[in-house]
């Protein structure tokens, strides 16, 4: 895949997803006076290898802030499973704005919004401008269901801070069996454990999978149930046991996709043409 094709190319950096990957993959790197910089030395490995692999005419760094966010409001144990970071990690987490600072990266962040909030709105924002290409940089897969086409990719590690993929919507299709824009319902119904969400207790990955290829998305598979018998669910290929399961729980499949969902409206304001 080259990022060559077009003129311009923008990089939206999922600071935290980075730093952490980092502190977990390297050494416990600290200065002579016992200050932790492992975190911000893979931080700072990647803004350089990002740099010299795409030279972007503009980088973003999108943060998550202290404190709940909309998801938290809607559901008081999201992400309720994670353990409180280490001191050392945070205290690079805080760090980090003023290295990204020194590399004239933009910080963009806002209150009850997570990181990959700010990237989904300013990918929206930014893939409508004039032969660009978003290159969304991340240490997880949660910013896969953003990709679109050859104009918004994801760069994501692999293994350690060097072993990387750069994901378009035929590498997702690939990994997945479905586009991008299933991602979230494939949460909805087999859940993320890491962020405590519960999709359809029962439903697992390949179920979820072969949900979503023969029904669609949450809605048009709630829509199939509603409008046939269980026999023609059958014959879709899957028991009535897993039709009794989604039929318990709706709600929770809806609710599930609505968390794991990223928003790409939030209320930011930001310089399309500031350069990073």
């Amino acid at each position: 895949m080259s990022v060559k094709s077009q003129n311009k190319t923008v990089v939206l950096l999922d600071v935290h997803a980075i730093i952490h990957r980092s502190y977990h993959a390297l050494p416990e790197f600290k200065t002579a006076s016992g200050v932790p910089t492992g975190a911000l030395y893979g931080l700072s490995t990647m803004v350089f290898k990002i740099i010299t692999e795409f030279k972007p005419d503009r980088v973003y760094g999108c943060f998550d802030l202290p404190g709940k966010t909309i998801r938290h409001e809607a559901y008081s144990e999201y992400k309720g499973t994670r353990e409180k970071p280490d001191e050392d990690l945070v205290s690079q987490i805080k760090e980090s704005r003023k290295l990204l600072e020194s590399f004239g990266i933009i910080a963009v962040s806002k209150e009850g919004y997570e990181a990959d909030d700010m990237i989904g709105t300013l990918a929206n924002k930014i893939k409508k401008e004039k032969n660009t290409k978003v290159i969304i940089a991340s240490g997880d897969m949660d910013t896969l269901q953003l990709v679109d086409g050859e104009n918004v990719l994801v760069y994501t590690l692999k293994k350690g801070i060097n072993d990387t993929i750069l994901y378009n919507e035929e590498k997702v299709f690939e990994r997945f069996g479905f586009k991008p824009d299933k991602l979230a319902d494939y949460k909805g119904l087999r859940g993320d454990p890491s962020d405590n969400i519960i999709g359809v207790p029962g439903i697992g990955e390949k179920t979820a999978t072969d949900l979503i290829l023969k029904l669609g998305s949450i809605e048009d598979i709630f829509k199939f149930i509603k409008k046939n018998s269980e026999e023609e669910f059958v014959k879709k290929g899957f028991s009535k046991r897993i039709r009794a399961l989604l039929i318990e729980h709706e709600e929770d499949a809806k609710f599930s996709k609505a968390l794991a969902t990223i928003h790409t409206d939030a209320p930011i304001v930001f310089d399309p043409l500031a350069k990073g």
